[in-house]
């Protein structure tokens, strides 16, 4: 990816690199040109500009020989936000230049607020943090090759989770109709239970019948030899 390609981007931590990359430029040429007004402010601003350097330009990295503690410091400034604080403290303090007298270190802050904004906007909108290729960075398109991996990455997450849960939901219906299945067989045991209670009750009902029927029968043969010894007696008389 070119420069242009890298302007149309419409990636904010892109622009805001290029107007740090100004912002050195600037402070190492206007900290000349006002040193003789602004002694302080203009070593502050080389001070400044040297570390931008490390922190803008990533071929210097690559290039010159640092230590695993330089490395991880500078990879900690890989993120927007940090940027847009950095440049804005640096900001206030080429403004600061101006208390003195007014001199042309206030282009420098100009730069450096304007960089510190372009990184806010990166931050704030969400965008993910790109280096120029030109200058030895990542580019656009490994940021996009990233974010997408990271998109990838999170949707295989979710789908591990989406098959979990309809896994565990399965296994929730499976044991639901075993749950069922075992009330119904309890509720068909009570059923049986009362039936049998209920036809032992009425065999019980026709024994005590059949017992009736049989004082019933032995009273009806006592009344009737009764009669008959009755109708004997009145043959007689």
């Amino acid at each position: 990816m070119g420069f242009f390609d890298e302007i149309k981007s419409k990636n904010c931590s892109l622009y805001g690199q290029w107007l740090g990359i100004i912002s050195i430029i600037l402070l190492i040429a206007l900290g000349i040109v006002g040193f003789t007004g602004h002694i302080i402010f203009s070593i502050v601003g080389w001070v400044i500009a040297f570390l931008l350097v490390l922190v803008e330009i990533p071929l210097c990295l690559k290039v010159c020989p640092t230590s695993p503690k330089l490395d991880s410091f500078i990879a900690y400034f890989e993120n927007c936000y940090f940027r847009a604080i950095l440049y804005l403290v640096f900001a206030v303090v080429m403004f600061l230049s101006n208390l003195v007298s007014v001199g042309p270190l206030i282009a420098c802050g100009v730069s450096l607020l304007l960089a510190s904004i372009c990184y806010g906007i990166a931050a704030f909108t969400g965008q993910a943090y790109a280096s120029s290729k030109i200058l030895g960075g990542t580019g656009v398109d490994n940021v996009k090759l990233a974010a997408l991996r990271a998109e990838t990455d999170n949707a295989n997450a979710r789908s591990d989770e989406y098959t979990a849960t309809l896994k565990q939901l399965e296994t929730d219906h499976i044991q639901k109709d075993h749950e069922l299945h075992s009330l119904q067989s309890k509720d068909a045991d009570l059923r049986v239970e009362e039936l049998e209670k209920n036809a032992t009750k009425l065999e019980q009902e026709l024994e005590a019948a059949e017992k009736r029927n049989e004082e019933l029968k032995e009273l009806y043969k006592s009344a009737k030899e009764e009669m008959d010894e009755l109708e004997r007696q009145l043959e007689v008389v």
